[in-house]
């Protein structure tokens, strides 16, 4: 395995410090702080179980540098509060102690600053994402933020850890002092690019004056800004050459948000690329990089020099050292959904524990039981009804935990829905969790019984300690609906994907799923030349589906030239004539009016979008017959994929 990894496990010299391997847990925010805004036991062990899988690098989440950015309290900083270094000393040695480095990323957010209270800062008087207009920093306030990331880096040290990130991405006040669309000034911090650098640059010499040679000091820029950050890669290469002329900047990193599953693997490493052919100091890329066979091979072209592999840490943080051990079967690969990641943590005014949709021990791992496996008391025999993921992960826990398992899937193979929504263009990632999984059944020896439907009587033959019944759901299905019997009617979306019924060439789909199901479908069509038009009722469709992900596949809704119309329900259908309602709103509440909003003249096929209901008759006729029978996963509700999993993951902690 060294020899296969001899790049990706190799250490490196950043500044004075030695990174032991080139896997970097990235700044991000998994909304696990203590209320005070520093690292507790839940935040701790969340970074601890990286370390303990073996990561080089482990980099905290943002920490505010100034009043302005916000404040906490009555503090200006979160190392300012009572305590506050003295308990982030306590987590950063809980990391060393595997022998992984800490560093704390060091942030301002300017015209992007949330909480503060009163008008924030930045570059230029500007106009906010809310409206407001932005204050001007004059000069002595620009000094008076420098100072601040350079007292707050000393901070970092007396707290022992081993270097500091300036978090110079993602439109926050660095990279607003970078752009000229948002740096307007005419002093030495404006105009061409050795003024709009001359911030960041200042930054990174203070810090070194507060802190010395021997810790080191990084800076994650965004290279190449893709929705129009006022600047380019070209640009991005002239500002490195200046960020490292002094010789205190020990790497720079790269962030440009976090590539869905429509994204290729490895899509944003042009990034780093890029920066390596201008400094001589380490580079750190990342986007999409989740596999240490990726990793290693983007390492060997000289891409980049170390790498962030978050969300891949996120879904298996023992990634490292599986790979180190030769087990890369195991690895449980990140599938670029951000179900579990980036949409639990980026609801506005909500923000959840991270977690991951098929990894339900991210964001527990302080939890006894989740992170290390506890054995069962007693072994009992257990039997899972449903291969889909909410009885895979049952599947798998109970036996790890030491009970005997049978596992019965009714169809010819492992995965339940995500097998049918992997059809759809650039969803072919869902496939990971069921080759995940059916790798695990074989490697636990799980006894997996396929083509095996279960009655009341099958389980009485089994005479089974427990029951675990993972059913699913099944379509919900339009009733009352003129017309909704005919031949052109596929009555659930499902069975488009699964190769079920013909469709024509003119489609209208109508959607009332709210999540991808609808729009997947949509796009699959599109894709094989189809004519498609999607109908809902709210005003955005798929309101439940993940942001970023929902932002490409609209994307592409738009190249296959899908036409997604709001406000329409179906009313009826006569042959190849679609009647359509309009959906009116009254005391916040969408009501669907018989008023006639549209007709629609030469539908081929009309695909319904409606959803799907518990199917739970086996677990009702079972629940009283049995001590333990449980329900798990969309038998137990119908919901997303990550609690279905979670589900699964919880009952067979209990057994």
């Amino acid at each position: 395995m060294a020899e296969q990894f001899k790049h990706l496990f190799s250490p490196i010299k950043v500044g004075n410090i030695t990174i032991p391997n080139r896997i970097v847990v990235p700044g991000h925010f998994p909304a696990l702080r203590d209320p005070d805004m520093l690292p507790g036991e839940r935040l701790t062990a969340y970074w601890e179980s990286k370390a303990k899988g073996g990561v080089g690098m482990v980099c905290s989440g943002i920490w505010s540098v100034h009043k302005s950015a916000p404040p906490h309290g009555d503090y200006d900083t979160p190392l300012q509060t009572p305590g506050g270094i003295e308990k982030l000393k306590k987590a950063a040695g809980r990391i060393q102690q595997h022998g992984t480095k800490m560093f704390i990323q060091l942030w301002h957010g300017g015209a992007n600053s949330y909480g503060v209270g009163t008008q924030v800062w930045a570059p230029s008087e500007i106009q906010t994402a809310t409206g407001s207009k932005t204050h001007a920093m004059t000069n002595d306030e620009v000094k008076e933020v420098i100072e601040g990331f350079a007292a707050e880096a000393y901070r970092g040290q007396q707290a022992g850890l081993d270097g500091v990130e300036i978090h110079g991405a993602h439109g926050y006040l660095i990279t607003q002092f970078m752009s000229p669309q948002t740096n307007h000034r005419t002093d030495e911090y404006g105009g061409d690019h050795a003024g709009r650098i001359k911030f960041a640059c200042d930054i990174i010499d203070a810090i070194r004056a507060s802190v010395g040679k021997d810790f080191a000091v990084g800076i994650r820029i965004s290279a190449d800004p893709i929705s129009g950050g006022g600047y380019t890669l070209d640009d991005t290469k002239i500002f490195a050459e200046m960020l490292t002329r002094s010789g205190n900047l020990d790497y720079i990193a790269t962030g440009a948000g976090i590539p869905p599953m429509y994204y290729p693997l490895g899509s944003l490493m042009y990034h780093a690329a890029g920066i390596k052919e201008v400094v001589d100091i380490p580079v750190i890329g990342g986007g999409r990089v989740t596999d240490p066979v990726q990793a290693e091979q983007i390492l060997e072209d000289n891409q980049a020099d170390l790498l962030f592999m978050n969300r891949a840490l996120i879904c298996d943080p023992e990634m490292p050292n599986k790979a180190r051990e030769g087990r890369l079967e195991e690895i449980r690969h990140c599938m670029g959904c951000s179900e579990g990641c980036w949409m639990r943590v980026s609801q506005d005014g909500n923000p959840q524990g991270i977690s991951c949709t098929y990894n339900p021990t991210a964001g527990k791992e302080e939890r006894p039981g989740w992170l290390e496996m506890v054995p069962a008391e007693k072994k009992k025999k257990v039997m899972v009804i449903g291969g889909g993921p909410a009885g895979l992960e049952t599947a798998r826990v109970a036996k790890s935990r030491g009970h005997d398992v049978t596992l019965w899937e009714k169809g010819d193979a492992l995965g339940g829905m995500t097998l049918v929504g992997a059809k759809a263009p650039g969803r072919e990632e869902l496939l990971e969790m069921s080759r995940y999984y059916i790798y695990q059944m074989k490697l636990l020896d799980v006894d997996v019984r396929l083509n095996s439907s279960v009655t009341t009587e099958t389980v009485k033959g089994e005479n089974p300690d427990v029951v675990v019944v993972a059913t699913g759901s099944i379509p919900m299905i339009a009733k009352d609906i003129p017309g909704i019997d005919q031949d052109n009617v596929i009555k659930h979306v499902r069975g488009v994907l699964s190769g079920e019924g013909d469709v024509g060439e003119n489609v209208l789909i109508v959607d009332n799923q709210r999540h991808i199901e609808g729009l997947a479908t949509a796009d699959f069509l599109a894709d094989q030349g189809k004519k498609v038009e999607v109908i809902y009722p709210l005003d955005s469709p798929a309101p439940f589906m993940e942001s970023i992900t929902k932002m490409a596949l609209r994307q592409r809704l738009g190249w296959g030239d899908v036409k997604l119309t709001p406000g329409l329900h179906l009313l009826s259908i006569s042959g190849n004539s679609v009647t359509l309602g309009i959906v009116e709103q009254a005391d916040g509440r969408s009501i669907l009016s018989d008023k006639v909003g549209r007709v629609i003249e030469g539908v081929d096929t009309i695909i319904l979008s409606y959803g799907g209901v518990e199917d739970n008759d086996l677990y009702y006729a079972l629940k009283d017959e049995y001590p333990e029978v449980y329900a798990a996963g969309d038998c137990n509700g119908v919901r997303k994929m990550l609690w279905a999993v979670n589900d699964g993951a919880t009952i067979a902690r209990k057994i």
